[in-house]
């Protein structure tokens, strides 16, 4: 079984690195396949004895396989990582392709270790970032705020961030200009007056990481990169994290600028922008704009702390979310000073996958795991539809909507060629034809560890895989196992191979088959019999279902039947019922007529007699002779006779008075 060669449509190179054990007399589960190349390509894993359940043997096939002591530069080198840097360089005049790293394997097998080192080596991401810088030294830009620089890189950006120079974002999160003592900075950029915009806090939790402490081996220097001479280049970072399927900043600080490192996080959204409609990018990240190496690994420490741990069963320092660094090297012509292009190096430290009997996880750490397992499983099957696509020439569709992470390591892998407007072109190169990532993965296992866990990781992640050696026992020792013994003694006698023997091992595997085709005869009989009971209940079934839909519907219309009978026996009793009490209220309201009648004529008022009226007649006579008196007596008060006298006396008056002294 050889690997299958990586066509155009492959996602991924797989490659498998095993971890050095320091248990003394552990049982190895995994062995390395030696061939005449310089790095083997086969693994086989074989259940340990104290596994009871008869499982095959398996083997599994990789781009290449490190076996324990592979050294960190060896998995540099031998994985493919140069030529990964060199297209996102975009070297001989070429745009940039972008490139993905990612580490896989079961909890404490040693990824974090590959792709980000220890105290003392350093891993993948330093060593590509060593040379990125040093590749690009004297045609990389140093922006500054004032500079012209820094406007067209943050116009040049597509997905929304913040930008800011790694001097201002490391000053004002630390505090104290500690950023200027910790390294020589190319870049001399002002930082007070940026503070209120990264969330700079009074309380700081731990001095500033410094580059002097930081590993130095691997070095590098040897590993030469050629880049584009006519170009001028600039580096920007950020990272982020995918916890419990959602995607936080790895870069805001808050577990560096708050005194309780709890502040509450915003999610990310990973969606399609407006300078982006046709990729995907997390939008609202904060990036930082690195001028030189030492700068570019602060970051990286910086974000390290923000990452969610927790130490579990398995591992002491567990990570709990998927980590991405992402190194995006920004391109344009050093002459023209046209717009720039963009690629980015993604680096994944992916978390692992662990089983909660053995890392002993409970309550909030428990749902960690399971988010983290759900994760891993849906890109398991990425990967498996990969294998797929690859061993077959039916190319089915991956699905890698399924979750976050397996879209944001899946998203940018296959062509993209879409037309946009002109404003779009000016910042991004969205107009030309786009090349998918390439992507190498990093697989690490321990031979000796957690045996389901390692075989489930190795079945989707290994480019082919074979069952090379099956456990279970073969029919004919399972018919001579089970041959009777005679007199506390075996009619096959172990080591026997002469023809007498041979023959008598002959005539009893043939009567054991013999009988075992009788035993077969007579399962098929009653297997024949309980099929015919099978159908004829089934048919009875039928049939009582169908009598019983007719009895319900019979049912059904007599209930019907009955009870318009009864509707219509009440509804005319309520009608004879209405009418006699109607009958009733008539007779009742006649009676009170004739009382009403017959009271008005006895109070009726008798005719006066002719003495009474003439009587009468004179009172009113005599009324009305007073009435005329009192007329004549205010007429005579009102004559104008009387007014004269009253005027003339009142004029006499008042012509005394005048002529008195």
């Amino acid at each position: 079984m050889e690997p299958p060669p990586r066509p155009s449509t492959s996602l991924f190179e797989v490659y498998l690195r095993l971890r050095p054990s320091d248990a003394v007399g552990a049982e190895r589960f995994l062995n390395v396949e030696q061939s005449d190349q310089s790095n083997p390509t086969h693994i086989t894993i074989k259940p340990p004895s104290t596994d009871h359940r008869k499982r095959a043997v398996e083997k599994f096939a990789f781009t290449k396989v490190f076996e324990e002591d592979a050294a960190q530069l060896d998995i540099f080198k031998g994985t493919g990582v140069v030529p990964l840097i060199e297209g996102v360089l975009g070297t001989g005049g070429r745009e940039g392709r972008d490139g993905l790293l990612a580490t896989l394997g079961v909890t404490g097998s040693g990824k974090s270790h590959t792709i980000l080192g220890s105290k003392t080596q350093r891993g993948l991401t330093q060593m590509a970032l060593d040379i990125l810088f040093q590749s690009t030294d004297t045609q990389l830009v140093q922006p500054t705020y004032g500079s012209s620089v820094f406007p067209s890189l943050a116009a040049a950006d597509v997905s929304e961030a913040q930008l800011f120079p790694a001097a201002t974002f490391l000053d004002s999160l630390y505090g104290d200009n500690q950023s200027e003592r910790g390294f020589n900075s190319r870049a001399q950029t002002p930082m007070p007056e940026y503070s209120s915009f990264l969330g700079t806090t009074a309380t700081r939790q731990r001095n500033i990481p410094r580059p002097s402490t930081f590993p130095q081996s691997p070095a590098v220097q040897d590993i030469v990169v050629p880049i584009d001479p006519n170009a001028e280049y600039a580096i920007v970072v950020s990272m982020y994290e995918v916890y419990n399927d959602r995607i936080f900043d790895l870069l805001t600080g808050s577990a560096t600028g708050s005194k309780n490192g709890a502040q509450k996080r915003r999610a990310l959204l990973f969606k399609s922008t407006e300078q982006s409609p046709d990729r995907k990018v997390v939008a609202g990240l904060r990036k930082i704009i690195c001028g030189s190496l030492e700068e570019a690994l602060m970051v990286l420490e910086t974000g390290l702390v923000e990452r969610r741990v927790a130490g579990t069963g398995s591992n002491a320092v567990s990570s709990r979310s998927h980590g991405f660094f992402c190194v995006e090297v920004k391109k344009r012509n050093k002459s023209r000073r046209g717009p720039w292009t963009a690629s980015t190096l993604t680096i994944v430290d992916l978390a692992g996958s662990e089983r909660a009997r053995h890392a002993k996880t409970a309550g909030a750490t428990l749902a960690e795991a399971g988010k983290i397992n759900e994760s891993l499983m849906y890109l398991g099957q990425c990967m498996q539809m990969q294998s797929d696509n690859q061993e077959g020439n039916k190319q089915n569709i991956v699905p890698f909507r399924q979750c976050k992470l397996t879209e944001l390591l899946f998203s940018n892998s296959f062509p993209s060629s879409s037309t946009t407007t002109s404003h779009h072109h000016h910042y991004h190169n969205n107009s030309q034809h786009r090349n998918p990532q390439k992507a190498i993965m990093i697989v690490t296992a321990d031979p000796v560890g957690d045996f389901n866990a390692t075989s489930q990781i190795l079945r989707y992640s290994a480019l082919a895989r074979e069952v090379t050696v099956p456990r279970i026992p073969s029919v004919t020792s399972t018919i001579l196992s089970g041959t009777t013994a005679v007199g506390g003694k075996s009619h096959l006698t172990e080591g026997r191979t002469s023809p007498s023997a041979a023959y008598e091992e002959l005539e009893q595997a043939t009567q054991e088959i013999a009988r075992l085709s009788e035993e077969v005869e007579v399962l098929a009989l009653r297997l024949a019999e309980e099929t015919a009971r099978r159908k004829a209940a089934e048919a009875s079934w039928r049939a009582a279902e169908d009598h019983m839909f007719e009895v319900e519907q019979d049912v059904r219309d007599e209930c019907f039947a009955e009870m318009e009978t009864r509707i219509e026996a009440e509804r005319r009793r309520w009608k004879g019922a209405w009418e006699e009490e109607a009958d009733r209220n008539d007779e009742h309201l006649d009676r009170k007529i004739e009382v009403l009648v017959q009271g008005i004529q006895v109070h009726e008022d008798p005719e006066p007699s002719d003495a009474e009226r003439v009587e009468e007649l004179e009172r009113e006579n005599e009324t009305l002779k007073r009435k005329v008196e009192m007329l004549e007596r205010e007429a005579q008060m009102k004559s104008p006779t009387k007014k004269q006298r009253v005027l003339k006396a009142r004029k006499w008056e008042v012509d005394v008075g005048f002529e008195s002294p």
